[in-house]
């Protein structure tokens, strides 16, 4: 199911719809019998809600999969209709404060700079290739002077084990810290569904913001790699849905770049922040100049 506007929104897995905003945020709605879940709110760009409402008149339960802005900027829109707001216990502290207007005028510019380069790039693609989909194009950015993103007070703290019972459907919390020391993924064990935020992407794994942290990353995408997932569905980029093979494929990169087995070059992410970059087949991990350890023979 797809409609004009900011959002990309459609069926990906039985219940379960995407909510993208393509080229920035992938949030997901998951529908139970009693309650539907909103699995992260995105960039507060759309009205968010607005899609929300037009898929389900179920009770609706907010979970970010961590603090970042981009992942809970549509949180304070939902607070007349949210019945709650759920965060993991780490990151109780860290929803706590607004987006600095500095950060929003920064990701505005880089996301008008997407734009350009997306549409240059489609211009070539429609020539002949065809290898981009219209259903999830990146969206024109309409005017942002007065985007903010507002912090909300979570009303409920999530931990390692806890259950999500939607009726008819139950989610368990998986802690998952590496992207950031409060992230979340929700398993579903009786279909294989993993949503999985930011601990899963298919672009650059983003190990050097403040908070991030290599080796827990890679004990993070171990552990969901122990799981019989069937569908993975992913935090951000156009690819949203994976499975297990490629699961598999990122624990075994961490695992490289915590031992010390990669080449990095260097590189800097779309913020202009220095970094190191680890290739790998689809995907990339960028840390910290001085985290990365040397390559070992």
């Amino acid at each position: 199911m797809t409609r004009p506007g900011w959002f990309s929104v459609r069926e990906t897995a039985p219940g379960v719809h995407l909510v993208a905003e393509p080229g920035h945020v992938n949030s997901y709605l998951v529908l139970g019998d009693s309650f539907a879940l909103l699995y992260d709110t995105g960039m507060g760009i759309g009205d968010i809600g607005r899609e929300v409402r037009a898929l389900t008149a179920l009770p609706l339960l907010v979970v970010n999969s961590h603090h970042h802005y981009d992942h809970r900027g549509g949180n304070a829109s939902l607070t007349g209709e949210a019945k709650e707001f759920a965060v993991h216990a780490a990151g109780a502290e860290l929803h706590g404060s607004p987006a600095p207007p500095e950060w929003l005028e920064s990701y505005a510019h880089i996301a008008r700079g997407l734009r350009e380069r997306y549409e240059a790039f489609h211009a070539l693609d429609s020539a002949g290739f065809f290898l981009t989909d219209s259903r999830v194009h990146v969206r024109p950015v309409p005017e942002l002077a007065h985007w903010r993103i507002e912090a909300v007070r979570p009303t409920r703290l999530l931990r390692e084990g806890d259950v999500i019972d939607l009726g008819g459907r139950r989610l368990h919390v998986l802690h998952t810290p590496g992207h950031s020391p409060d992230g979340i993924c929700l398993w579903e064990p009786e279909t294989g569904l993993l949503l999985a935020g930011d601990t899963l992407i298919s672009g650059t794994f983003f190990a050097h913001v403040p908070g991030a942290d290599v080796p827990a990353f890679a004990d993070s995408t171990r552990r969901l790699a122990g799981l019989p997932v069937t569908t993975a569905l992913l935090g951000h980029n156009l690819r949203h849905r994976e499975d297990a093979d490629f699961v598999s494929r990122v624990a075994d990169a961490f695992e490289q770049v915590r031992d010390g087995r990669t080449r990095p070059t260097r590189s800097a992410d779309m913020f202009g922040t220095a970094v190191r970059r680890h290739d790998f087949d689809g995907f990339a991990v960028l840390t910290a100049p001085d985290d990365t350890p040397a390559v070992r023979p």
